[in-house]
């Protein structure tokens, strides 16, 4: 397959180029490939990279079975994330358990886009849970993460923590040798965080969410992370956080700033009464509420995360490189998807120039 005369996000930049395809892969890019279909008047986007996201469509990766986490992402594909971690959170041990068992067993079998778990809880205080269930938080627990990354097959690839709990600091550097930490859910100081990224955290979890504000003398993890050199998320559905603190951050982040949906069961879905970490979660237009308030994950897709980026007045290129190829840098999975280039999977989007999806393809399969 030979995709002709699109303008193709390469390098942070579009540019007129032929993509052409073969066995799911990207075999070359450049101009005049031969014949093909022709793409005038489109952009070709790789397909998006979700690396913190809990469900869409009714379904989430804490409870969902085989058929379940097809469905999820089928609904996934056709919003044009082709790559995500599936984002467990706070559950009763058993249950972590067997969903670490049943989404590693996904990644392993290789026909889903699913690359990976990203390990939300339970290792977080109170003071900072968020949506996460305060009976079901624990302490710093080695012991634990290795039954939980035994269940998936070693699949764990992003873990959060809290830098404040007692051993954070040794189990975090234990930890980064092999996959990426971030730090979440926490009242950490300026100094906690710096702390944490001293013993090995290069990330922080949904920046100003679940975290102490940031104040001109009290910077917090915000302030860190802002004017350090570590990855951040961010949650661009336009609840989270207001658009000017988008752009604000997104300036002060550049080429560090990732766009995540974190998006719950009922993402893609009408109001009404839904599920998070086994909480009831109401939800109404793009807010998603446990009953005392707190926002309990998103109801927007990632791809939609990048437009509002945009609409915010973020770069255009700077957006689409947040939500593709700098997570997939934070997954370790930059080799395998994130960009238009040969020998990465064939996970591409063809949208128009208002930003509305036209196709997706899955390792080179129209979806």
């Amino acid at each position: 397959m030979i995709l002709k005369n699109a303008l193709v996000f390469l390098e942070n930049r579009f540019a007129a180029a032929d993509v052409a395809v073969e066995n799911g892969k990207i075999a070359a890019v450049g101009p005049d490939l031969g014949p093909g279909e022709d793409c005038s008047g489109l952009r070709l986007l790789p397909g998006l990279v979700d690396i913190h996201t809990h469900g869409c469509g009714g379904f989430d990766f804490d409870h969902a079975g085989e058929e379940q986490l097809r469905a999820m992402c089928r609904c996934y594909l056709r919003h044009g994330v082709t790559a995500v971690l599936a984002t467990l959170m706070t559950n009763p041990r058993p249950l972590m358990l067997e969903a670490a068992a049943r989404c590693g067993g996904a990644v392993r079998a290789g026909d889903l886009p699913i690359r990976g778990i990203y390990l939300e809880g339970p290792f977080f205080g109170p003071e900072k849970k968020g949506a996460h269930d305060a009976r079901f938080l624990s302490p710093i627990d080695p012991a634990f993460f290795d039954a939980l990354d035994e269940a998936s097959g070693g699949a764990i690839r992003v873990v959060a923590a809290d830098p404040c709990l007692a051993g954070a600091e040794d189990f975090i550097s234990a930890l980064s040798r092999t996959r990426r930490v971030s730090l979440a859910h926490t009242p950490a100081t300026y100094e906690d965080a710096q702390r944490g990224f001293a013993a090995g955290a290069t990330q922080v979890t949904h920046l100003f969410n679940a975290m102490t504000g940031l104040h001109h003398r009290e910077p917090g993890l915000a302030g860190a992370a802002l004017a350090g050199d570590c990855l951040a998320e961010v949650i661009c559905d336009g609840v989270h956080i207001h658009k000017a603190v988008l752009k604000a951050a997104f300036q002060a982040l550049g080429d560090r700033g990732m766009v995540i949906s974190d998006s719950m069961a009922a993402c893609g879905l009408a109001d009404g009464q839904y599920s998070l970490g086994g909480q009831a979660v109401t939800v109404h237009g793009p807010r998603a509420t446990l009953s005392d308030g707190t926002l309990a994950g998103s109801v927007t897709f990632a791809w939609e995360g990048m437009v509002n980026l945009i609409r915010a007045g973020v770069p255009e290129e700077q957006a689409v490189a947040a939500a593709t190829a700098v997570p997939a840098k934070s997954a370790g999975l930059e080799e395998v998807c994130g960009a238009v280039a040969p020998g990465r999977d064939a996970d591409l989007v063809l949208c128009g120039g208002d930003w509305r999806i036209r196709r997706v393809y899955f390792r080179g399969q129209a979806v």
